[in-house]
């Protein structure tokens, strides 16, 4: 799907251009919902988010980088903002950085209290370090690259170091796409200057279980999606939620209304009430294409001869995360001859899935497992001629093609209780899209 974009300043301008494909701001911005429980200010962070450098193509989570590492003197002071690297610790960090053990042993402990180095501090995550030139910590500010709104301070308080975990409030505004295809979705989102987490949103979240990205679409299908991103300080962080989706193609027309009934769990529903959600995911992890398909007379690549493939490969790079596609229980998480490292699952009603080739398994044998929950790493163990994930569903010992899994099923219907409000919802929702199409029409009308 190569699209054409065009950013407009107000939705209600009647100026707008009628290009085809459009993205638009539609409400005023908004604040997160929970107060803060301390609002950090630029004064008391020393590297805003505003200062950071732009860049013109954003990664699904985080604001742009800054420098890997840099030094300023001072005075009394020196000043080191740096950047962990694959492989990277904050230990390894502030060795690199000439800090001596006993402070990142002080530092550590008082980082220890608010933060899990060990297990929550990721590649690409930065901090800015405060030394003065005795070589003793004064301050510490480190801050998780996906989650910046929640920096971690640790200073000097009456001898000691002090840390907390602070709390910075996101901005959230909403925005309208609407796309027509040309070859595929990700392109599509990609040309209209989103990045690969909406998405993902579209084809895993909201119609990961019914409509079928690798066949269904077809040149000139429409998808029109209000949607929601984050802010902070005006630089991107990630993207919210989707409120509606609305697939308008040759083969599958599909609307999707988010809704949260009384006293229950958010979901996906169509304009009837009946729940998107299946048995079943299609895809076992975040689709970007397939190398090889369901075949029982394929021609095999490694052993030059015809032999069934009795699954779908599907095209990632190593390291890339793979998910359940249905809850379920391990009945296998180890090495199993030309599937390499393999994951199998057993599901009700008879279906097992086994996810092959895999570099890591992060799941162990008997272990319940939910629905998109993360098994695994995509590898190239076993019989493989590269990174790729080998998928398999089996039903009652025999295999079945993966992409029909769900063909036929119904999703469940909302209780009658909750109808009138969801439709109240539902329309609402529309009322938003159908007002910029109008709109939009208008003004090409009157440019014409």
């Amino acid at each position: 799907m190569a699209v054409r974009i065009e950013l407009l300043h107000q939705l209600d301008a009647t100026t707008a251009t009628a290009s085809k494909s459009t993205i638009v701001p539609v409400a005023t911005a908004s604040t997160e919902v929970e107060p803060p429980t301390t609002v950090v200010s630029n004064a008391e962070l020393p590297i805003p988010i505003s200062a950071l450098p732009a860049r013109d193509v954003w990664d699904n989570f985080g604001p742009p980088l800054p420098p890997p590492m840099a030094i300023a003197a001072e005075p009394d002071h020196y000043v080191v903002l740096d950047t962990l690297h694959q492989g990277d610790s904050i230990y390894l960090s502030l060795k690199r950085n000439d800090l001596s053990e006993r402070q990142i042993s002080l530092l550590n402990l008082a980082l220890g209290k608010v933060f899990n180095a060990n297990s929550k501090s990721r590649p690409n995550d930065y901090y800015q370090l405060i030394v003065d030139t005795s070589g003793v910590v004064r301050q510490f500010i480190y801050t998780p690259h996906r989650t910046p709104e929640h920096p971690v301070l640790i200073e000097q308080i009456d001898g000691r170091l002090v840390g907390k975990r602070e709390k910075r409030v996101l901005e959230t505004r909403q925005y309208i796409a609407e796309v027509y295809i040309e070859d595929n979705l990700t392109n599509a989102i990609r040309d209209a200057g989103e990045g690969d987490g909406l998405t993902d949103r579209l084809t895993e979240n909201i119609f990961g279980s019914v409509i079928d990205f690798r066949t269904h679409p077809r040149k000139g299908d429409r998808i029109r999606v209000l949607f929601e991103k984050k802010y902070l300080e005006g630089r991107f962080i990630r993207y919210g939620s989707v409120l509606v989706a609305d697939y308008a193609g040759q083969i599958v027309q599909q609307m999707a209304f988010h809704y949260t009934p009384p006293g229950g769990n958010g979901g996906y529903y169509d304009g009837e009430g009946k729940s998107l959600a299946r048995m079943f995911l299609l895809y076992p992890l975040q689709f970007r294409g397939i190398n090889s398909h369901f075949n029982r007379r394929r021609f095999h690549p490694v052993l030059k001869r015809p032999v069934p493939h009795l699954g779908t490969d599907y095209a990632a790079s190593r390291g890339e995360p793979v998910h359940t596609t249905a809850i379920g229980t391990i009945t296998h998480a180890g090495r199993k001859g030309s599937y390499g490292l393999l994951v199998e699952v057993e599901h009700p009603k008879g279906y097992r899935t086994r996810y092959a080739h895999l570099s890591k398994i992060t799941v162990k044998k008997g272990q319940r497992v939910a629905q998109r929950q993360s098994i695994g790493r995509v590898g190239t163990t076993g019989r493989s001629t590269g990174p790729h994930l080998h998928y398999e569903i089996i039903k009652n010992g025999r295999h079945i093609n993966p992409t029909s899994v769900n063909r036929g099923e119904r999703g469940k219907s909302l209780d009658k209780k909750h109808l009138a409000q969801f439709r109240t919802h539902r329309d609402s929702l529309l009322d938003q899209l159908n007002a910029y199409q109008q709109r939009a029409a208008l003004a090409a009308q009157t440019e014409n």
